[in-house]
């Protein structure tokens, strides 16, 4: 047998070799949702998408840094970075603003489930926003190192990180990519590279006391089919056992493939949805209905603090108790709060069934339920 004998540089420097790839800048070694094309721009070989995701076939990353450059035109409203994807719909999303620099809505972590739209709306706040200077027309650099279910997002050479995002969705990919939205309207990526390092375990963060855990979801209707202060037959319903996730919340992104519906902006037809969660005025719209058993052992009324995006509707042993609406842009950004707002149950001795009838628009699908115990 022949022997063979390798130096120490030589391993050493096979070693770093191997340790970070670069992405080619050729089509054909990328997946793209929408068109993609290699243009110079600000002297630089670039990856250009005008909307949508882009992610490198090849990719193979989970814990580790991954950087790249980007720029955006006078046009570009989005520029970002998917990583944990699995294809161009289901994706860990870190994306910019360009048109809100200096402000809290200039850096935003959202993840991308069943769809392409970023869930803004639910994950928003700390550990999902941070200010930045954006400027348009030059190359911005972006590294975000990955450790287990933390991200930290880090601008330009600075050493402290801009954003860190300390519970990611949890998407369960491996490659990575570029975004810019269903809204993007078009940015240049460069110099995409990325070095892995050895896993770390996800730690599962505790849930809120008094967090209602279990749920069941059904499919998904049509708004325009139902009335908003009638509860449809549950009987004849398929269910779906899911879990609440950290921070408490019921992400229906990631069971249901949400619509991406802009609200009308004129003032006659936004007084009109003021007046309708459901009921089809918007044509597109979605609800999912979602149940939860509680016992009470005497008749009481029970406080129940809750939260959605971007429409519910909450009945009680079949009875609606709450109505409203928390569309984006309609109620300022429409985010959810997790505080939320409480609606007292009337519950009987028993079992008592708890619906939520969420609708969704855009922007982030979901739902959070919490008892005062």
């Amino acid at each position: 047998m022949m022997k063979r004998s390798f130096s120490i540089a030589a391993l050493c420097l096979a070693s770093t070799a191997a340790a970070q790839t670069n992405a080619p800048l050729t089509p054909s070694a990328w997946v793209a949702s929408d068109s993609l094309r290699v243009e110079t721009f600000l002297g630089r070989e670039s990856i250009y998408i005008d909307k949508g995701e882009a992610l490198i076939g090849q990719s193979d990353f989970r814990d580790g840094v991954l950087e790249l450059d980007m720029a955006g035109t006078a046009k570009t409203n989005f520029m970002g970075v998917a990583f944990h994807a699995t294809d161009p719909d289901n994706s860990e999303v870190v994306f910019f603003r360009i048109g809100s620099s200096g402000t809290s809505e200039a850096v935003q972590y959202g993840p991308a489930l069943n769809g392409r739209g970023a869930a803004w709306q639910v994950y928003h706040g700390e550990g999902a926003n941070a200010v930045a200077s954006l400027t348009r027309n030059e190359w911005i650099h972006v590294k975000i190192d990955i450790a287990g279910s933390e991200a930290k997002v880090f601008l330009g050479d600075t050493t402290k990180p801009t954003l860190v995002v300390p519970h990611l969705a949890g998407v369960p990919g491996r490659k990575l990519g570029v975004w810019t939205g269903n809204f993007g309207r078009g940015a240049y990526f460069s110099n995409v590279r990325w070095t892995p390092r050895a896993p770390i375990a996800a730690v599962a963060a505790a849930l809120p006391r008094g967090t209602i855990g279990d749920w069941e979801l059904s499919d998904v209707f049509d708004a325009a089919s139902l009335k908003p202060e009638h509860l449809p037959s549950l009987t004849t319903m398929k269910w779906q056992p899911v879990q609440a996730e950290p921070p408490g919340f019921v992400l229906l992104n990631r069971y249901r493939r949400a619509p991406m519906i802009g609200l009308p902006t004129d003032s006659t037809t936004r007084a009109i949805l003021a007046d309708s969660v459901m009921g089809g005025r918007v044509p597109g719209t979605k609800v999912v209905f979602a149940r939860t058993t509680i016992d009470a052992s005497t008749d009481r009324l029970e406080r129940m603090r809750f939260g959605y995006s971007d429409g519910v509707v909450i009945f009680c042993n079949g009875t609606p108790l709450y109505f409203g609406m928390n569309a984006p842009f309609f109620r300022d950004l429409g985010v959810m709060d997790m505080e939320g707002d409480a609606v007292y149950l009337p519950l009987k001795k028993g079992k008592n069934e708890i619906v939520f009838a969420v609708t969704e628009y855009s922007g982030g699908w979901a739902f959070f339920g919490r008892l005062d115990r």
